[in-house]
């Protein structure tokens, strides 16, 4: 299948560099039709025959650019025309058809290689899930295990008959105090709870300081948001459940969202400014909408045209088995 494959993106780039007449007849060419191409599946094999008495290298290799370096030959022209065959017609059919397995198989492989990744993202995602799992449970365990050392040390403490009492309670309060944390997911909590608490009071302040300018207090004001952001998606990266594994969709609807945010604050910021004349704000603002549209077209996945009419590409994709096997295969009549 892979020589196959290879005959076939040879030809194709063999039929694209000769750059020879029939290619510029077979332009004006109509879409063929599927009577043509069940003519085309019957009499291709008996053409092979026919050339291979000439020469049994068409018969042996089987090879498209062979059929192709027939196109000026005025004995197969001739039988051609014997069988009711125009020799632009054939030579557009053979052209197009080979281009349409070139185009299916692409097609096909772009496909596997998108849902190798997929899986291959599912397995990463579940076997981080499962170490994530085994993680929690053995610090569990461990957490469990210095508990019972800790209470095992604390009752040992409290039957020592050798320390004072004001003593053992200061022991035991400290050993209490410095007692393991609750969990690392409170931890973290935690932790972020604090970090919102100071992002709020530093945006509290700027917003309050009668003597910042307004385009300083609004920048000020976009480099806390960011900040904020950025701690996040850091913090975000160090929980318990460990890294997700995002597909290509995931991917791209997060830069959608950070440039959509980009944008609202841009637009925030303009509007904001008192310094800028009312019209030329205006005329910003609507350059901004329209970059922002043409961004987000962008985004949106752009159909490939084909180089085939669609008509033909869905006649070849039917007969895509029967195609492969009078081009490239043992075809008999």
């Amino acid at each position: 299948m892979k020589k196959q494959f290879v005959a076939l993106l040879l030809w194709v780039a063999l039929l694209g560099l000769t750059g020879s007449p029939a290619t510029a007849s077979t332009n004006e060419q109509t879409p063929f039709t599927k009577t043509e191409m069940e003519k085309f599946i019957t009499d291709y094999p008996n053409f092979i025959q026919w050339l291979s008495k000439r020469n049994s290298r068409f018969e042996s290799l089987h090879s498209p650019w062979l059929m192709a370096g027939m196109r000026y030959d005025k004995e197969f022209t001739a039988r051609l025309a014997e069988n009711k065959w125009d020799p632009d017609r054939f030579f557009y059919l053979l052209n197009h058809i080979n281009t349409g397995l070139l185009l299916t198989a692409s097609e096909k492989m772009e496909a596997e290689a998108k849902a190798r990744m997929e899986q291959d993202r599912k397995e990463m995602q579940t076997q981080s899930d499962q170490q994530q799992q085994e993680m929690r449970q053995r610090t569990k365990d461990d957490n469990q295990e210095m508990q019972k050392q800790m209470a095992a040390h604390q009752a040992q403490i409290r039957a020592n008959p050798y320390i004072p009492p004001q003593e053992k309670q200061r022991i035991l309060a400290q050993m209490n105090q410095a007692n393991l944390p609750a969990s690392g997911a409170e931890t973290a909590g935690q932790i972020t709870e604090e970090q919102n608490r100071w992002f709020a009071a530093q945006e509290r302040e700027i917003r309050a300081n009668p003597f910042m300018h307004p385009m300083q207090r609004q920048q000020a004001l976009q480099q806390i948001r960011q900040a904020r952001q950025f701690q996040q998606q850091h913090t975000a990266a160090g929980q318990p459940d460990g890294p997700r594994f995002r597909s290509q969709e995931d991917m791209q609807k997060e830069m959608r969202n950070q440039h959509q945010e980009w944008f609202r604050n841009q637009k925030q910021s303009l509007q904001a400014n008192q310094f800028i004349p009312p019209a030329q704000k205006q005329e910003m603002l609507k350059q901004l909408a329209a970059s922002e549209t043409q961004f987000n077209a962008s985004l949106e996945p752009q159909p490939i045209p084909s180089i085939i009419p669609s008509a033909e590409k869905t006649l070849i994709e039917a007969n895509q088995q029967k195609l492969m096997g009078i081009i490239f295969g043992e075809a008999k009549p």
